[in-house]
């Protein structure tokens, strides 16, 4: 049995429309409204393969399981 080592699980993004939040060093996406940011965080998942998750309304993260 081999031991899996390395990163498995990180957050790769965070979209928002609260534009006072900050990030020390996951990428941040800002959205002027509840559409956008559903979009935005749509096709950013897409793109890097990960899944969406409401971490409060109005701020979803992007994580790879």
């Amino acid at each position: 049995m081999g031991m899996n080592i390395g990163i498995n699980e990180y957050t790769l993004a965070i979209i928002t429309t609260n534009t006072n939040l900050k990030s020390g060093g996951c990428p941040v996406f800002y959205a002027k409204d509840n559409k956008e940011l559903q979009n935005k965080a749509m096709l950013t998942s897409k793109c890097v393969g990960g899944m969406v998750h409401e971490i409060t309304p109005g701020t979803l993260i992007i994580v790879k399981h």
